[in-house]
């Protein structure tokens, strides 16, 4: 005769209320979109809120800051240049900041390198663990205290 596992009885350490809930499923509760001709967006309860996913890190800061940066220092630079093109007689004085200049430009280029090799990295090896923690959180409903179940 076949006998059914019954699921474990979770309840809350604290209270031992065993009305759990997982994080997940409270995000998703509590989140709401909606849209129009008009006007779209998203409204989140403040549990919902709580209750978010960890993100994963993005490009778009990176890219920004060392862009910015490298095209100021890349306009100087061909400023520099064409000032030591049109007045020769100037040339020599100017070898010194179009050099410093053209080190600041590969700092930057290296500085995006490494910025976005750290993103990367997060992405890869330290965010699917948080996600995963996340995943298997639970939070009682009445005094709110957070458990994490393993499965």
């Amino acid at each position: 005769m076949a006998v059914a596992k019954q699921q474990p009885s979770y309840q809350c350490d604290q209270c031992g209320c065993p009305d759990l809930v997982a994080l997940s499923v409270l995000y998703e509760q509590g989140t709401r979109t909606y849209s129009s001709p008009a006007y779209w967006g998203k409204s989140q309860t403040y549990s919902a809120q709580g209750a978010a996913p960890p993100r994963r890190k993005g490009y778009g800061g990176p890219f920004l800051l060392w862009g910015f940066l490298l095209s100021f220092f890349l306009f100087w630079s061909w400023a520099c240049y064409s000032a030591m093109l049109r007045y020769p007689k100037v040339a020599s004085s100017m070898e010194y900041p179009l050099g410093l200049l053209g080190l600041m430009c590969l700092g930057c280029v290296i500085g995006l390198v490494l910025t976005s090799r750290k993103v990367s990295r997060y992405n890869q090896t330290v965010f699917p663990g948080l996600y995963s923690t996340w995943a298997r959180t639970y939070m009682c409903r009445r005094c709110g205290k957070l458990l994490h179940i393993p499965s």
